[in-house]
């Protein structure tokens, strides 16, 4: 298990892409890691709602 701990939530849309990212490479090398999982989806959330604004 990771010691990665998810960290605040973006607020610009170039921020949520790279947050995105790195929490779905984190996810890759550690799949069973329920809070990088759960970070993943929700930064995945948040990155739909910016695209969806522009």
């Amino acid at each position: 298990m990771s010691d990665a701990k998810p960290a605040a939530a973006p607020s610009t849309l170039e921020a949520a892409q790279q947050r995105t990212a790195e929490l779905f490479v984190q996810l890759c090398g550690d799949p069973d890691n329920k809070e990088i999982a759960a970070a993943a989806d929700k930064a995945l959330h948040q990155l739909d709602e910016l695209l969806a604004a522009h």
